[in-house]
């Protein structure tokens, strides 16, 4: 079973380039619209799982570095924010990771200007422009990260003008999401971020670089263990949207590579976690819906890592890209969500054999 998780990336929305993101969020306007994608690196093995939970370890305060109105200030508040209320615990804002995910965000933001770029990647090339590692683990060991340290990264953009809004933007879109929404809000302990702000013809660039340093194992190019940092509660159940949560967007964003591809407009999606660091952790779902306040059901598509195949429900579908982590389930709408309504989701199924029952309300945004 992979019990680590790989980042995807989102398609992207720049000027001059034809790019666009299907639902970055927060509104805004590009000169120009199309979309391009780049692949996600491939998933690592993973170290062994104890059998016994350890106690729930989680950051539950941490200090904002940046300066107040800047991009990374936004993002850095809007990423803890989320988790806080979500239960996973806060980042803590690691300067190494700073230093790489501002070398990536540079890199890009020249390629994408001078046209070597049209679509967003993890990798860099050495050939290009203002190169400054090949990988997100290779950019965190230059910059001075030690060695142990594994290293995750999470890549958007926002064509908003005003760096709190982008920053803000930037973390909406990768909420709304399936692969980077779970790499967002998963066991990770620290945070980098790199912003660029946006230019005449290039949107803000967002490098959000996520690390873990009490992991056993090799680090990987771009992957966070679920065996080690922030735990939550073996009985602790966290799902997206949150409870009550207003102005939840109507559509998913586009990322590469498509987790649902069989969806043409798909919404946005929902998400329950558990905790899944020990053997037989794995999150299995006999019913996964979604209705909206009039009554009526919402169709939509349950989508399972492999691992919880048996178990689950015949109308689950595996992750054909091998990207969802264990102990996550998500429900993916095959069309946008209704404009200012209110839904009610209903999960469950159980994990390790004990039964696993959440049910939530929240309401969607007018646009």
């Amino acid at each position: 079973m992979n019990k680590k998780r790989s980042e995807s990336v989102l398609a992207v929305l720049a000027a001059g380039f034809s790019i666009s993101l299907a639902a970055c969020g927060g509104g805004g306007s590009s000169p120009a619209s199309a979309s391009v994608t780049a692949s996600a690196p491939a998933s690592a093995s993973s170290p062994s799982v104890p059998s016994t939970p350890p106690s729930a370890s989680l950051t539950t305060s941490a200090t904002n570095p940046f300066v107040a109105g800047t991009g990374p200030s936004a993002i850095f508040a809007a990423v803890n924010s989320y988790r806080s209320a979500l239960g996973v615990g806060q980042l803590t804002d690691d300067p190494i990771l700073d230093s790489a995910a501002l070398a990536h965000a540079t890199y890009l933001e020249v390629n994408f200007a001078n046209g070597n770029l049209t679509a967003f990647s993890h990798d860099e090339i050495s050939t290009l422009p203002d190169f400054y590692a090949e990988t997100p683990l290779a950019r965190a060991d230059k910059a001075g990260a030690p060695a142990t340290e594994f290293v995750g990264e999470e890549v958007t953009a926002s064509p908003l003008t005003n760096a709190t809004a982008a920053g803000n933007d930037c973390v909406t879109g990768l909420l709304n999401s399936v692969y980077h929404l779970s790499g967002l809000v998963a066991t990770e302990t620290t945070l980098g971020i790199g912003f660029t702000p946006i230019t005449s013809n290039i949107s803000s660039m967002c490098v959000l670089d996520v690390g873990v340093t009490n992991a056993s194992g090799t680090p990987q190019a771009n992957d966070i263990p679920i065996t080690a940092g922030q735990q939550m509660a073996a009985t602790a159940v966290a799902h997206v949207p949150l409870a009550n949560e207003s102005g939840v967007a109507l559509a998913m964003a586009a990322e590469s590579p498509n987790p649902v591809p069989n969806i043409t407009s798909p919404g946005r999606p929902l998400m329950v976690r558990v905790r899944a660091d020990q053997a037989g952790a794995e999150l299995t779902v006999s019913s996964f819906t979604l209705t909206s306040n009039s009554g009526a059901a919402v169709a939509g598509e349950i989508l399972i890592p492999t691992g919880a195949q048996a178990g689950s429900t015949s109308a689950a579908v595996v992750d054909a890209n091998g990207l969802l982590p264990p102990g996550t389930v998500f429900l993916v709408p095959q069309a946008p969500l209704a404009p200012s309504t209110t839904y009610t989701a209903t999960f469950a199924g159980e994990r390790d054999g004990s039964p696993v029952n959440v049910t939530w309300s929240f309401s969607t945004g007018s646009n």
